[in-house]
């Protein structure tokens, strides 16, 4: 009976998936003039992730998980092209795999939505899903991803997580052989907060426990605007080997960007060992993109805006003393719609300076939107970078990457060049020694293998 079950939700995921990926093509060709139908085909997505979450609760509700009916034990690609050029990123090559084994994504615009990593001197490829899915693979051979089982499920128990799109894991960040991973929590009910928690990285079993978690939480149900749980922030990186940086979003409720006594809307250092925080940055929207260069100390962050407005934010000697970046008295954005209240629009002003209201400027704005995503560095000196686009709109520069250049005191852009590739890109990681690039790109559920050629 259980097999013939089975068999009933693979018929059901097939046609799902199938649908997702048909109307993702049409998508693709859509211009920026056709809003209706791009509109009809958001709504479509939409509704096939809601049936696809249906099976999903099902099967939750008996402690069993879709993903492991489509493949209990793996993560396979099949590799769709190999070794080719960039019109106008020179001395790389790429190579492109994809998957229909993850299911979940965290966007209307993405079939499926994961985070990736090196661990083993680079030798080896970490992948985590949206919803809480772990597997490895060697690098010399990507296409079969092994499963790790984990004990998530008993630390995350609320559905949401599992079931909704714009909730779930935010990063991962694996140091010293120990794995962090970032996601939206549930104190109580209809409040969340941001949790990181950490296990040691093992190939059969990750035993995770909570390693630090946000100050209280942000209600659902609050006056200064819709809830926002794509707006949450949670890169992680290394700041040395007794510290991390975290990201954390507003949630939409913007004033505690600007509140001090607030983790929210903050790069947040965090002790490994004792787990305490201290604010490194305050008055940030939602930063998705989170670079410290050891080196030449400094913080490069990226994050969203709101219509129009999203930022590259530098912070030279960071730990100087606690800079502010002007969310959400300060924008280059518009608010997204012209009705807010007068108590939101006292609130977020979203004024056309920085530095005349005593903020930092960032380094350069992107007016309209790229949909900003994780940025690389690409060399030694930290003066070139790779930032990622998602968004729709290739008209926009959204769906690929940009290749950003500072000048030799990292306190301006030199240059912008942008790099068509149609697809959303949501993380990237690139090898200690610059020359391999992993890139999730989830509007096809795929992996890109960047190479820097031998010049």
């Amino acid at each position: 009976m259980k097999v013939k079950a089975n068999i009933i939700y693979l018929v059901i995921i097939a046609f799902l998936i199938s649908l997702l990926i048909i109307g993702h093509q049409i998508n693709k060709k859509n211009s920026a003039s056709k809003k209706n139908e791009i509109q009809n085909l958001i709504q479509q997505f939409k509704t096939r992730n809601n049936q696809l979450a249906k099976i999903q609760k099902k099967l939750f509700e008996n402690g069993e998980n879709i993903n492991d009916i489509v493949n209990k034990t793996e993560i396979n690609f099949k590799k769709v092209f190999i070794d080719k050029k960039f019109d106008n990123f020179k001395n790389y090559s790429f190579t492109k795999y994809t998957t229909d084994d993850i299911l979940f994504n965290g966007n209307r615009g993405a079939v499926a939505t994961a985070y990736i990593d090196f661990y083993n001197n680079d030798k080896n490829l970490f992948i985590a899903t949206y919803d809480g899915i772990f597997a490895f693979a060697n690098l010399n051979d990507i296409k079969k991803f092994q499963k790790i089982n984990s004990n998530i499920n008993s630390l995350i128990k609320y559905e949401k997580f599992y079931l909704n799109e714009q909730y779930g894991i935010k990063d991962i960040h694996i140091d010293d052989n120990r794995l962090y991973v970032s996601y939206i929590g549930e104190q109580k009910n209809n409040c969340h907060d941001l949790k990181i928690i950490a296990a040691d990285l093992n190939e059969q079993f990750l035993n995770f426990k909570l390693f630090f978690k946000t100050q209280n939480c942000v209600d659902i149900n609050n006056n200064h605007g819709y809830w926002a749980p794509q707006g949450a922030g949670g890169r992680i990186v290394n700041l040395d080997n007794s510290n991390l940086l975290f990201t954390t979003g507003d949630f939409r409720n913007r004033p505690l960007s600007q509140d001090v006594k607030s983790d929210y809307g903050k790069i947040l250092k965090i002790n490994i060992q004792s787990k305490n925080s201290e604010v490194v940055s305050l008055g940030h929207r939602n930063p998705q993109g989170l670079y410290y260069s050891n080196k030449f100390d400094f913080i490069l962050s990226t994050e969203h805006g709101p219509k129009g407005g999203d930022e590259i934010n530098i912070n030279n000697n960071p730990f100087s003393k606690v800079k502010n970046f002007g969310w959400p008295i300060s924008s280059y954005g518009e608010h997204y719609a012209k009705n807010y209240s007068d108590k939101i629009l006292k609130e977020a002003p979203l004024n056309k300076s920085h530095k005349k209201f005593g903020f930092e400027e960032p380094i350069k704005y992107f007016d309209p939107s790229i949909g900003i995503s994780q940025t690389i560095s690409l060399n030694q000196s930290d003066t070139e970078f790779l930032v990622g686009a998602m968004g729709n709109e290739i008209i926009d520069q959204d769906l690929g990457l940009h290749y950003i250049k500072l000048n030799n005191e990292r306190n301006k852009v030199i240059e912008d060049n942008y790099i068509l590739l149609n697809e959303r890109v949501r993380d990237m990681i690139v090898s200690k020694d610059k020359k391999i690039i992993i890139i999730f790109l989830e509007s096809t559920s795929s992996l890109m293998i960047v190479k820097k050629n031998n010049l």
